[in-house]
């Protein structure tokens, strides 16, 4: 089980590092995540998208 967190936020937990990464990716937030598991760490900073970007994948789903 993966535990995924924004700042100290715990956003939720997923049974794969897949799941939590689109989850993340799909979130629309902006910041620091990070994801926890059993033997596995990973952070990453997610940037705000340009609007135009996000036009362009909201139309394409």
């Amino acid at each position: 089980m993966y535990k995924l967190f924004i700042g100290f936020r715990k956003l939720g937990e997923f049974p794969s590092i897949l799941e939590a990464k689109q989850y993340a990716n799909n979130s629309g937030l902006t910041g620091v995540f990070n994801l926890f598991g059993n033997n596995y760490l990973d952070s990453w900073y997610a940037f705000r998208q340009p609007e135009e970007t996000q036009k362009k994948e909201n139309n394409n789903r």
